[in-house]
């Protein structure tokens, strides 16, 4: 049995995207993303999984993820690796560039996370030959 560790995500140093956090400490408005679009889908995604046996990508559409309620699991990889997958807790809004895969999993009894997408999205889906589970493990 393979152990990830569960990783907290930084803005300094997260490779797949973009942390939505106000950077700018002064008070105002702060674009943090821009992207041409057609229009974007918001969608709200509740679940209770603990365990996925596959992930998936967007070519053509960056996605935010962004945490409402219970504690969530964001498994990354990047899009020319999709074995090389990392898991993160999901404790802040995050936006991932194009083709990034991903997946989301509870750990707690029941989550609920906020996504977004374009209308353009596009999914391709990559099994990862067994079932990734969520578990806290002391040590």
């Amino acid at each position: 049995m393979k152990i990830l560790a569960i990783k907290t995500i930084h803005r300094e140093s997260f490779s797949y995207g973009v942390v939505l956090e106000h950077v700018n400490q002064d008070e105002g408005y702060e674009p943090l993303v821009t992207v041409e679009s057609r229009g974007w889908i918001w969608a709200v995604l509740t679940f209770r999984r603990k365990t996925i046996p596959r992930i998936e990508c967007h070519p053509t559409s960056k996605e935010s993820f962004e945490p409402v309620f219970g504690t969530t699991l964001i498994v990354l990889a990047p899009p020319e690796a999709p074995d090389d997958i990392e898991v993160f807790l999901l404790d802040q809004a995050v936006m991932l560039h194009e083709g990034v895969w991903h997946e989301v999993m509870a750990l707690s009894d029941v989550a609920r996370v906020k996504i977004t997408e374009n209308n353009d999205v596009t999914s391709q889906y990559h099994d990862l030959g067994f079932e990734l589970s969520a578990a806290l493990i002391g040590g």
